[in-house]
């Protein structure tokens, strides 16, 4: 049997084992339970190099998107009276919001994209680890946008003068930065108006509400169907939080050089709480809990966003002849924002890794415990049923040394009961006159009297018990009740707030 469980090994190591946190049984996906740990694993890697490599080639639809902001470029293609007037309303708006809306727009397919992928091609075996990849790659397709965007067409010649002239390609990022900001600043506006306002409408459940009433019998269908209709939707982490992010990546990039641009994103993140707690409260229902897996990923996303942004800052000191203090404010900054980050590793992360290990050694002690106040609990009990034991027994063997006593003069007073009478002397008439005995004193008289009224009185107090309703009652029907008589009619009161004039449907 040794040699059978040796050679059963499972975990694939010898003297150890390696344990994690269970999932929560609604957060795994039970159609991909019977893969492979490896294939999940390989096929992860075949993705994550697809998406790596698109990247690359993003940069093309990212470019195309936003040259339809350039209206001169586009009249040598389209025809002039589809080309706004310079100066007019629809020239600006199509020129500003046009390569905003339409870039949100593909964006917002990407996440689903990733879903799709997740599930059905790599197949993680749970919930949570679809999101976390979901996150992963969205957030990292919006900083490739903030990169694009800013060189636009001039990221093969920036690549080159990183290795030839360091110096040029920090100009040329500092003038990207100039001149994109007009786009990210309206980026954010419509982040704040639009897509908050659009979530808080929930248009795509009431329309596909309203065509599902259209076209289906409410009636006709069963309350499973109509339950199914009802069932509210789930916050997407991997979809939403990115966008949050994104928000605030580009308000610490543009918090030096154009300091708009955070007042937007302040007032985004203002409108976002509003409208995605009253989403969490009212509308989303979250199915399954992931263990906080996606906060690993959002803490350490939110720091590199930090150092970013201090990098960003102490180039714009050095472009603007701040020698010493470009250097000062990089090492300090850095290092503080280091030290705090640390001290979050440190407290939370850390010991939240092994959280589920020390919840069950709590609970393991609080069982100890419990355990142990149970035996002294029973070892207590036993005790004092054994007092009660020794008492009672003591008792009895006192009540039959007492009868044991007393038996003689029982017989005795028997046989002096078939005695005849003696006449008593007196003069003038005759008198009966039992004979009195010894053991029959004025104290065991006393004895027998009290004994005989305790018996009485018990018997009628058991006679009260049960007819009010206790146990052991001779009538155990009308005692068990309570006394309450069944066949006693009431008159049913009468509910005047379903009284109806036509009939109602069944549902």
């Amino acid at each position: 049997a040794k040699q059978s469980a040796l050679q059963c090994n499972i975990t694939g190591t010898t003297d150890f084992m390696k344990t994690s946190s269970a999932p929560d049984p609604r957060d795994i996906s039970w159609v991909n339970v019977t893969v492979e740990k490896s294939n999940i694993r390989i096929k992860k890697m075949q993705c994550d190099a697809v998406l790596l490599t698109g990247t690359l080639f993003w940069s093309v639809v990212v470019t195309a998107i936003t040259s339809i902001g350039n209206l001169d470029r586009l009249a040598q293609f389209l025809p002039e009276w589809l080309i706004p007037e310079p100066g007019t309303f629809w020239y600006g708006l199509i020129q500003g919001y046009l390569p905003v809306i339409l870039l949100e727009f593909l964006m917002l397919f990407f996440p689903i994209v990733l879903r799709l992928v997740g599930n059905r091609f790599i197949r993680f075996k749970t919930k949570s680890n679809t999101d976390r990849f979901i996150f992963h790659w969205h957030f990292s397709y919006r900083v490739a946008n903030l990169i694009i965007i800013i060189l636009k067409n001039q990221i093969y010649e920036a690549l080159n003068s990183v290795r030839n002239n360091p110096a040029a390609f920090l100009q040329t990022l500092a003038e990207g930065l100039s001149l994109s900001s007009q786009f990210f600043l309206n980026n954010m506006i419509v982040a704040c108006g639009t897509e908050t306002l659009w979530e808080l409408a929930q248009m795509p459940q009431m329309i596909k509400y309203f065509v599902m009433h259209k076209f289906i019998t409410t009636e006709a269908k069963s309350k499973r169907y109509l339950e199914k209709l009802e069932k509210p939707g789930a916050f997407e982490w991997g979809a939403e939080v990115p966008q949050f992010i994104f928000a605030f990546l580009v308000g610490s990039v543009y918090a030096i050089n154009v300091p708009l641009v955070i007042g937007v994103c302040s007032a985004y993140f203002y409108t976002a709480t509003k409208v995605y707690t009253h989403q969490a409260l009212f509308v989303y229902a979250q199915p399954y809990e992931g263990g906080g897996k996606l906060m690993y990923y959002l803490n350490r996303t939110t720091f590199t966003i930090i150092y970013i942004s201090i990098t960003i800052f102490s180039i714009n000191l050095g472009l603007r002849g701040a020698a010493i203090q470009a250097p000062s404010f990089f090492v300090i900054m850095n290092v503080l924002a280091f030290l705090v980050d640390r001290k979050i590793s440190k407290q939370f992360v850390r010991p939240s890794t092994t959280l589920a290990l020390t919840n069950s050694r709590l609970i393991d002690e609080e069982n100890k415990r419990k355990d142990e106040r149970l035996q002294r609990y029973k070892e207590y009990k036993a005790a004092k049923a054994e007092k009660k034991a020794a008492a009672a027994r003591a008792r009895k063997q006192e009540k039959a040394g007492k009868l044991t006593a007393g038996s003689g003069s029982v017989v005795d007073q028997s046989a002096m009961l078939n005695i005849p009478p003696k006449p008593a002397k007196s003069v003038g008439h005759k008198s009966m006159q039992m004979p009195v005995l010894r053991e029959n004193t004025p104290e065991q008289l006393r004895e027998r009297r009290a004994a005989k009224i305790a018996a009485e009185s018990k018997g009628n107090n058991m006679m009260a018990y049960a007819g009010a309703g206790g146990e052991g009652g001779a009538d155990s029907d009308e005692e068990s009740t309570g006394g309450v008589d069944f066949y006693l009619y009431r008159q049913p009161q009468l509910n005047k707030s379903l009284w109806e004039t036509k009939p109602r449907p069944y549902r």
